[in-house]
């Protein structure tokens, strides 16, 4: 596959790295801060979560992170590379060749079965239709959906169907995968279960986590926890 022009991915020790990255939204009347200064560097391989009150920035960051909104200052590098200066293009290219996305709601193709859910990014990537179905039942092989690969959504049980929405992250291979409250809708058992997950292919794919999560018992399963408060992410 070719890349687009002015994209040179680099070896870096971090995954992901935000530098001084602020948001705020201004109507002229009023200034709305969002993000204060926000510095974050994350480890290859390393699973990070933060927590912190609802509104306090903590998605927001997430979305920054993603390359799915731009900071009204500040820098967000993806596996070393600068994205502020980078085109529409350019960015949607290093976000799906180096990232990987879990939320809240699985967004998953209800007309679909899981391996085809699954298998959507690397299709969309142009490759074979039947190589991107084999990589496919593998990775749901190791979320352990062997058995549920042609089921489609509403076939599965809801921590089912968020390991549907875990494999479609980690079938590209990401650098890093974020994931925004990836157990709150679920009971607490299954959120435990899917949080073991979600450890567990952190170690086995080497990639790098970044959770955003309101349950701080959870949070401490991670590496490194930090804290979202008005704005300002600190040290738990």
């Amino acid at each position: 596959m070719i890349k687009p022009d002015n994209i040179s991915i680099q070896q870096s020790t971090y995954a992901l790295e935000s530098r001084d990255v602020v948001k705020y939204y201004d109507d002229g009347n009023a200034r709305l801060d969002i993000l204060k200064g926000v510095s974050l560097q994350v480890s290859a391989g390393e699973m990070v979560a933060i927590i912190g009150a609802s509104g306090s920035g903590k998605s927001t960051l997430l979305h920054m992170l993603g390359l799915l909104d731009k900071p009204t200052s500040g820098q967000i590098l993806i596996n070393g590379q600068q994205t502020h200066a980078l085109s529409e293009k350019a960015i949607s290219h290093i976000r799906n060749e180096s990232l990987g996305f879990v939320y809240q709601f699985h967004h998953l193709l209800n007309e679909f079965n899981a391996l085809d859910n699954v298998a959507m990014p690397l299709i969309v990537r142009r490759m074979d239709r039947k190589q991107a179905r084999s990589q496919a039942e593998a990775v749901l092989e190791r979320v352990g959906l062997k058995e549920r690969i042609h089921h489609t959504p509403g076939q599965l049980s809801g921590g089912e169907r968020q390991r549907v929405a875990l494999a479609r992250a980690l079938v590209t291979r990401p650098v890093c995968v974020l994931a925004d409250e990836p157990t709150g809708n679920l009971d607490r058992e299954t959120a435990a279960s899917m949080f073991a997950l979600l450890k567990q292919m952190n170690a086995e794919f080497k990639t790098a986590f970044v959770i955003v999560t309101h349950d701080a018992k959870l949070a401490a399963l991670a590496d490194r926890q930090l804290v979202m408060e008005r704005g300002v992410l600190q040290a738990a």
